[in-house]
């Protein structure tokens, strides 16, 4: 390589390539319907975390934040609206927005999320809203 040799100042203000994949924490305990979940964001360009239970997701909470949680509401442990109610409570958490999927027919009314959809859902279909609902990036 001939040409002089970039130094660390020089290289500051070159942006980065790409940016960090947004992360999305799935909490669902149908292993297959995560799995699909997770599947289907990972080809959105996102990154999946996955908990199967609700103590899962709120461990997780203590210490990372994602950007944005995709939550079941009948999990073992404890339950989706727990989760919810405590991750709302914590004003580190709280801006995250939530998206619940759920089985509970009719759909219940929850004011903390962002959204609730019907099981069955077409994990590509939610993996679009999840995409259309990030948030922007923090800076």
């Amino acid at each position: 390589m001939n040409g002089p040799a970039l130094g660390r100042k020089d290289c500051a203000n070159i942006a980065p390539l790409r940016s960090p994949r947004r992360r999305v924490l799935v909490v669902e305990d149908d292993a297959p319907l995560a799995h699909l979940y997770c599947t289907a964001l990972a080809l959105q360009g996102m990154e999946c975390i996955r908990a199967g239970d609700g103590l899962a997701a709120l461990r997780y909470l203590e210490q990372n934040q994602p950007d944005l949680m995709l939550l079941d509401l009948m999990l073992p442990s404890i339950n989706g609206w727990t989760v919810l109610r405590e991750f709302t409570a914590n004003p580190s958490t709280s801006a995250i927005p939530v998206i619940v999927v759920t089985g509970v027919d009719p759909p219940p009314d929850l004011p903390d999320a962002l959204l609730v959809l019907r099981k069955p859902c077409d994990p590509d279909h939610v993996a679009k809203i999840v995409a259309d609902h990030l948030p922007a990036r923090r800076a």
